[in-house]
């Protein structure tokens, strides 16, 4: 019964070693598909950024609607590529303040280029050149590139643990296998040991 009750103990020790090892592996897979989908996020958002700047930038020259296109289309999905953002962040802290501040200066891009565009309509395409002209919209969209260029570095350090390889990953999880199973084996080793010199004692003694 003492042989057959450390197996059973043994053998749900060496389970719970094995559990905590795959859920480490699918912490780290899961960890790689999220940064993946904020990197997405993040390169859309860019993308977004350029084709308003191009789109104003071609309507306050050309004075051609066909410009306004692209520009219009990629201020509605701004919001909801943000919200995006905002949602795979919400469990970040590190990441949330990053992401406030791109929402500020994108809703500040946005107004600019309103308002710009407003004014070119009424008329008064001298006062839009002029802020193109005076480096206004350059310094803005700097910023907004600073902004990006900080998140993707707080992106990187917070999931600077899933860098790993596929290879490298599947080393690591079957090393960590092994020593875990060389590991019970030398519990179960010693144990079994105790158990003969604890049975073996008493048999000395009526002897």
């Amino acid at each position: 019964m003492a042989y057959l009750c450390t197996g059973v103990v043994l053998l749900l020790l060496f389970a719970a070693e094995e559990a905590f090892i795959l859920q480490q592996w699918h912490q780290t897979l899961e960890a790689q598909q999220q940064r993946s989908a904020l990197r997405e996020e993040v390169l859309r958002l860019r993308r977004l950024v350029a084709d308003i700047d191009s789109g104003f930038r071609g309507y306050a020259l050309m004075r051609q609607s066909m410009f306004l296109a692209p520009m219009v289309a990629a201020e509605a999905e701004l919001p909801q590529a943000m919200q995006r953002l905002s949602d795979l962040t919400v469990d970040m802290p590190s990441l949330q303040g990053g992401v406030q501040v791109l929402r500020r200066r994108l809703d500040e891009l946005v107004d600019s280029k309103r308002r710009l565009t407003g004014q070119i309509d009424n008329g008064k395409q001298e006062e839009a050149l002029a802020y193109i002209r005076t480096g206004n919209g350059v310094a803005l969209a700097k910023t907004i590139a600073n902004v990006f260029n900080d998140l993707d570095m707080k992106i990187e350090y917070e999931f600077k643990d899933a860098d790993l390889s596929q290879d490298q990953k599947q080393t690591r999880t079957m090393w960590q296998l092994v020593m875990a199973q060389a590991g019970v084996m030398f519990v179960g080793v010693l144990v079994m040991q105790l158990l003969l010199v604890a049975f073996a004692e008493p048999q000395r003694q009526e002897i």
